[in-house]
């Protein structure tokens, strides 16, 4: 699978010791929401031998980073698009609706054509030379 705007595949070709370690790190914490959450302390054995193990020789994660990362790439690469449909279409539709419940035809879209004159407002405002330095 590649990256659309990089051309590089999701899953990186190469770890860094940060990375392996980052990983063991999170494999810990795994091991320890399920000694919490699912209430069983055989999980904190595991936990112990996985944080020793990413203390002492973290590069043995890389592996195992290497499909962390790959899914976590292939996660954000969906997600975000995800995100972005849900704000568009609770914030910026919404918006628009309403706009169009008040404002039936804000650019006389209707009038064009229909009339003989032309349908762009006329504005004869006499401009200062501050509104030309200062235009907001």
């Amino acid at each position: 699978m590649k990256d659309s705007k990089t051309g590089n595949t999701f899953i990186p070709t190469k770890i860094t010791k940060d990375q392996a370690k980052d990983t063991g790190m999170a494999m810990v914490l795994i091991s320890l929401l399920f000694v919490y959450f699912g209430q069983k302390n055989h999980y904190i054995i595991l936990s112990i031998i996985l944080l020793l193990l990413c203390m002492t020789i973290p590069g043995i994660f890389s592996p195992l980073a290497k499909i962390w990362l790959g899914l976590s790439n292939i996660l954000g690469a969906v997600m975000s698009k995800v995100v972005l449909t849900i704000l568009y279409f609770s914030l910026v539709t919404p918006i628009g609706l309403i706009k169009k419940l008040f404002t039936p035809d804000p650019l006389r879209i209707r009038e064009w054509g229909k009339e003989k004159s032309s349908v762009f407002r006329v504005r004869d405002t006499p401009f200062e030379p501050e509104d030309i330095e200062k235009p907001y």
